[in-house]
C-alpha cells in the first residue's frame, strides 16, 4: 500500500500509464456558488480545453469544495487507469451533472449511477417565514423548545461530550410570514450518487480482459444474499442503509439490495486513539463496508485501487480488508496522518509513505488553486 501526501494532480503525474485497475473515490462535491452564469463560464472553458478556476467556498465554508474536480484532473486518472478499468466516483445530488460532465470531457464512458440511499440525512432548509419576519425587523413569539434530532440518538458530540441540541419553535409575526409559514428552500438529503464510469476498451470486452485484466464487473462476488434466490440477488445500482431498508420492507423485499449505514463513531475513530489525536475529524467519512462493496464490484482479484482524494482513508481501509493493493493521495497533512492510522488499524501492511515537499504559500486570494481538493 502506498500513501502519498501531496496535491493529487502533481502526484498523479508520477504514476505510470495503464498501471491502475480501478478507482474508488469520494472527491469534493463542489457545493459552492453554482449560479447559471458560473456554470456557463465553466462549461465554456471546459469545452475549449481551457482551465477554469472557481471562486468562493463550498461545504462548511471550505475553499476546496468550491467546485468539482475539473477534466484536467480526471484526464490524469484516465491515463493511469488500465483500458477497460472502472471508476466509482461519488458526487453531490445537486452537482452530479457537473461531476459527470467533467468525467465525460476527460474521456470516461458513463456506465451507470449507483445510489446510496439512507434515512439519516438532516434537512438544511432555509425557513421562508422566519426570513420574512427577519427582513421586517420583528421578533417572533417562542411557543416551545424541543430537541433537535440530527442523529439517530438526538445527540451530537461537542468537545468530546454528547449533549442534546435544543431549538426554539416560534410563531410568525407579520402577515407575510404567516402566509408563507411552512415553506422552505430544500428537501431532506437521503441519497448520494456514485458515478460508474469506464476507460474505453481496447477492442472487445473479452479481448480487453485477456490483455489488461479489466473491463467487467464482479457480479457473483457482489450478489446480495436472499432467502428466495439460491445464488443471491443480482447486484443493483441501489444501496440502502438499514433504516431505509426497513422502510422499504413495508412495500417490497429489501433483501433485493445491498445495504450499508453511515459510519458509527467507533468505526470513524478506530485506530485513532494516540497521545496526539483521539478522533477522526474529517467532515465527510464514508462507511468502510460501502467502500469494500464498491471496490469489490470493479476491482479484479489482487488488483490495485486508486483514490486521488483519500481524505481519512476509508477506501484504503476497505482495500486492506478486501486484499487489494491501494494507492491513496491526500494533500492535507492532518487527514493524511488520520488515514495512516485508520488503514493500519484495519490491516494495511507494508505501508509506503511518500511526502512531496510543500509548495510556497501564496497570498490569500478569492480565486482558488486549480488542484488541491480533498475527499468530499
Amino acid at each position: 500500500m502506498r500513501l502519498i501526501n501531496a496535491d493529487c494532480f502533481e502526484a498523479l503525474k508520477d504514476l505510470a500509464d495503464n498501471s491502475i485497475d480501478s478507482v474508488v473515490s469520494d472527491p469534493p462535491y463542489g457545493l459552492g456558488k453554482c449560479s447559471p452564469a458560473e456554470v456557463m463560464h465553466c462549461l465554456t472553458a471546459w469545452a475549449k480545453g481551457e482551465t477554469w478556476k472557481p471562486k468562493g467556498a463550498g461545504f462548511m465554508g471550505k475553499a476546496w469544495d468550491a467546485w468539482v474536480p475539473p477534466p484536467e484532473l480526471w484526464r490524469e486518472v484516465l491515463r493511469v487507469l488500465k483500458p477497460g478499468g472502472h471508476a466509482l466516483i461519488f458526487a453531490g445530488s445537486r452537482t452530479q451533472d457537473l461531476m459527470g460532465m467533467s468525467l465525460r470531457l476527460a474521456g470516461f464512458e458513463m456506465r451507470d449511477v449507483v445510489q446510496w440511499i439512507y434515512a439519516t440525512g438532516f434537512p438544511k432548509s432555509h425557513d421562508v417565514s422566519k426570513a420574512l419576519d427577519k427582513m421586517a425587523g420583528v421578533e417572533r413569539e417562542v411557543i416551545r423548545i424541543e430537541k433537535r434530532f440530527n442523529s439517530p440518538s438526538g445527540l451530537v458530540a461537542v468537545e468530546g461530550e454528547s449533549i442534546p441540541i435544543m431549538r426554539k419553535i416560534t410563531a410568525p409575526s407579520t402577515p407575510q410570514a404567516k402566509q408563507w409559514e411552512g415553506w422552505g428552500t430544500a428537501l431532506k438529503p437521503a441519497y448520494e450518487p456514485a458515478l460508474l464510469v469506464r476507460k474505453p476498451l481496447s477492442g472487445t470486452v473479452a479481448q480487453n480482459i485477456l490483455d489488461h485484466g479489466c473491463g467487467g464487473l464482479n457480479i457473483d462476488g457482489c450478489r446480495v444474499e436472499s432467502i428466495d434466490a439460491l445464488e443471491g440477488r443480482f447486484p443493483s445500482n441501489i444501496i440502502l442503509d438499514k433504516q431505509a431498508s426497513e422502510q422499504l420492507e413495508q412495500q417490497a423485499s429489501a433483501s433485493r439490495f445491498f445495504y450499508c449505514a453511515k459510519p458509527s463513531t467507533s468505526e470513524r475513530d478506530a485506530g485513532m486513539k494516540t497521545e496526539s489525536s483521539r478522533a477522526n475529524v474529517h467532515p465527510t467519512v464514508k462507511p468502510i463496508d460501502l467502500m469494500r462493496y464498491l471496490a469489490r464490484i470493479i476491482t479484479p482479484k489482487g488488483g490495485i485501487v486508486l483514490d486521488p482524494f483519500m481524505g481519512s482513508g476509508s477506501t484504503g481501509c476497505a482495500c486492506a480488508l478486501e486484499g487489494f493493493g491501494f494507492i491513496g493521495i491526500e494533500r492535507e497533512l492532518q487527514y493524511f496522518e488520520i488515514a495512516q492510522r485508520r488503514i493500519k488499524h484495519w490491516g494495511g501492511d507494508g505501508i509506503e509513505l511518500t511526502e512531496y515537499p510543500p509548495e510556497p504559500k501564496e497570498a490569500e486570494s478569492e480565486t482558488l488553486p486549480l488542484f488541491g481538493w480533498m475527499e468530499g
